[in-house]
């Protein structure tokens, strides 16, 4: 390989790092302002899951938003974030009560916390749906084998699913 040829490699792969983590950081700030309004009835969890399965431009080539925030959870080195997205990450995380709270300094934390505020508001929707369907007494019909229910001796509650702190492993 000659001189002009490695220059032009490490050209490409600066440019396409530098798409990515513009696309990151779009992608981070619309996922962290639609985390408004409520999350328990499932439109919010729907909006989220669409947004983050469809496709963005990164590089001349589509991929989906998710496979973007993948790569970031994955990524090796610690590249420090903007301290505006690291604080909404950090106010985010602390509105869903996930305890504890992760560190959200480097591109490779706020992936993280991305994916699992994605998982919170997922469950807070499922347990919605289980209190509606236990309260209308849809939840003893065989079709019902599968759902989530309250444990027995329970019944299920229409307090606030946000209340609770949420305990997710790191």
């Amino acid at each position: 390989m000659n001189e002009k040829e490695v220059t032009t490699k490490a050209e490409d792969r600066r440019r396409l790092q530098s798409s990515l983590l513009s696309k990151f950081e779009e992608i981070a700030h619309t996922f962290l302002n639609s985390l408004t309004g409520e999350w328990g009835n499932g439109k919010v969890f729907t909006s989220l899951q669409d947004y983050l399965d469809g496709s963005v431009l990164v590089d001349g080539a589509y991929c989906r938003r998710r496979t973007v925030l993948l790569a970031f959870h994955d990524m090796k080195e610690d590249r420090e974030a903007p301290a505006a997205l690291q604080s909404n990450t950090l106010a985010k995380l602390e509105l869903l009560n996930v305890r504890p709270l992760p560190e959200v300094a480097f591109y490779r934390d706020i992936a993280t916390a991305i994916l699992r505020m994605e998982v919170v508001v997922r469950l807070e929707a499922m347990q919605v749906l289980v209190e509606t369907t236990n309260v209308l007494g849809l939840n003893h019909a065989p079709e019902s084998v599968g759902r989530l229910s309250p444990a027995l001796g329970q019944t299920a509650s229409f307090g606030s699913p946000r209340k609770a702190p949420r305990h997710i492993p790191n």
